[in-house]
Parts: C-alpha cells; sequence; structure tokens
C-alpha cells in the first residue's frame, strides 16, 4: 500500500515543476515541452506586428539563447549582449518565463510552440511584447 501512495505524490511533484525532469522520457512517449526546449537556439527571424524585422534586432545574425537543464539560461549577440537568469515553462499555457540576473525589467515572458528545431516565441504580457514573434532554430 505504501508504494502506491509515493507514486501520486511524485506524479505530482513532477506535474508542478517548473524545470525539466532529471530522468529520461520512455522510448515511444512524447517529451514534455520542457524537455524539448532545452539546448542552444539561434535567432533566424524577428517578426513585429508581421513586418521582418530581424536586421534591426539581430543586425549581426549572431543572437542566441541557451535553454540548461538546470533551469539557468544565457543569451546574447549583437546589439544586446550576454544576459544569464533562470527559466521556467508553465505546460498550462506553454509561457516560457526568461528571468534575468539584471533585474525584474528585463525578465521576459513567451508563449512558445516547438516544430522540429525550429520554436517560435510570441511575446505576452504587455502590448509592447505582444507585437514581436521570433523564430530560433536548434544548433544543439
Amino acid at each position: 500500500m505504501r508504494r502506491f501512495l509515493v507514486l501520486p505524490l511524485l506524479l505530482v511533484a513532477a506535474c508542478t515543476s517548473t524545470a525539466p525532469p532529471s530522468t529520461p522520457t520512455p522510448p515511444g512517449s512524447v517529451a514534455p515541452l520542457a524537455e524539448r526546449v532545452v539546448g542552444r537556439w539561434e535567432m533566424e527571424r524577428v517578426l513585429e506586428r508581421g513586418a521582418d524585422v530581424t536586421d534591426i534586432h539581430n543586425p549581426g545574425g549572431d543572437r542566441y539563447v541557451v535553454l540548461h537543464a538546470d533551469g539557468t539560461f544565457e543569451s546574447g549577440g549583437q546589439p544586446y549582449g550576454r544576459n544569464t537568469g533562470r527559466w521556467t515553462l508553465d505546460p498550462s499555457y506553454n509561457e516560457l518565463t526568461l528571468e534575468s540576473d539584471l533585474g525584474d525589467d528585463d525578465d521576459t515572458f513567451w508563449i512558445v510552440t516547438l516544430d522540429g528545431e525550429v520554436m517560435e516565441w510570441a511575446g505576452v504580457r504587455s502590448e509592447t511584447a505582444r507585437r514581436f514573434r521570433i523564430l530560433s532554430r536548434r544548433v544543439r
């Protein structure tokens, strides 16, 4: 009987966690989104109200974000430079939060979707953020 009590408690804890699980997903099942977003993502396109503004927001073609399995992130590239912090993913809405070490004013919130190795980021929580969509490609 004790075994059956432990399993539901583990399942509840796993469902409420925003950090990626440390155990691999069983073969034949789909990994949770929080697991699938871990990796290095290079920015390919930036859209503002549907218009391509990549040349303005990624002039060097070198912007990236790395989402680490331990819940930390780093980002970099021109014109914004390097940033670090923590990330979480709310599976109810697929909302990815980047909490910057630079402070609350630098935190960002995105609804993310994956299509193979391409992740689309749609800004949320402010009128300014909602104007933007970013397309990034996984490079590792």
